[in-house]
């Protein structure tokens, strides 16, 4: 987890990153300054996670900068001389709260409360990560695809065969033809139910609308559909597209 140090006073900065530094391997400080209007603007900069942060400082507080952090801010940790703040520092949302001279133990309090967050959002991001993966790889039942302004939801059993041009995906039914979002290689990996086949590196072919295999030409093939449209079929896409018609 990546760190900022704020504080005017070089001492304490220096105390304060060698506690870090000794006692917990998973923050990283990252940067630090002296004065409220520099750290305002490096941290909006460089955005760390968490910002050990004083309170009474010349000029702009240690609350002033907090109010001028953009969202979303980073975990505030106050680390001060002075306990009256307390109240206010959880007003503004800060994660703890730590009096001067900083112990060791406190701090590993504060460190350990990080960690759970920092160990927390990575299996949150992890899961949806998995959630995410699992939805893209289900299969389709039926395709979203556009035609002028408007969003279609094409029931795969109408669809005649999805045909990829130089840079968009078209799925054509006995009607019309949809423009449809992604690529043909993800949407064959979507639809490996027996229902489509890819007869050519630009098609893949609802195997219910086949009418007729003719051969061709070089060891290629054509498939005639149920509108009479002609698909071509590749050499090397031959044995594939006979396995899955029972040819």
């Amino acid at each position: 987890m990546n760190a900022f140090l704020v504080d005017d006073e070089p001492l304490a900065r220096d105390r304060l990153r060698s506690l870090l530094e000794h006692s917990s391997e998973f923050i990283r400080i990252m940067g630090e300054s002296g004065t409220a209007s520099e750290a305002i603007e490096l941290i909006n900069t460089h955005k760390p996670e968490v910002v050990f942060l004083d309170i009474q400082m010349p000029g702009l507080d240690g609350f002033d900068v907090v109010s001028l952090l953009e969202k979303p801010r980073p975990y505030i940790v106050f680390v001060t001389a002075y306990d009256q703040y307390a109240i206010k520092a959880f007003d503004v949302h800060a994660l703890d709260y730590l009096t001067k001279p900083v112990r060791l133990e406190r701090l590993q309090q504060c460190l350990n409360r990080l960690k759970d967050i920092s160990d927390l959002k990575q299996e949150q991001a992890g899961a949806l990560e998995k959630a995410l993966k699992d939805q893209q790889e289900k299969p389709l039942h039926v395709i979203t695809a556009k035609k002028g302004r408007g969003i279609h939801v094409l029931n795969l059993d109408d669809i005649l065969y999805i045909e990829a041009t130089e840079k968009l995906l078209y799925a054509h039914t006995p009607d019309n033809k949809y423009r449809v979002d992604g690529t043909l290689d993800h949407l064959e990996k979507r639809l490996q139910d027996g229902r489509f086949v890819r007869s050519h590196r630009s098609f893949l072919v609802n195997v219910k609308h086949v009418t007729e295999l003719i051969p061709w030409f070089s060891g290629t093939y054509e498939l005639k559909l149920s509108n009479n449209a002609p698909v071509p079929v590749s050499r090397r896409r031959v044995k594939e597209v006979k396995t899955q018609l029972g040819a």
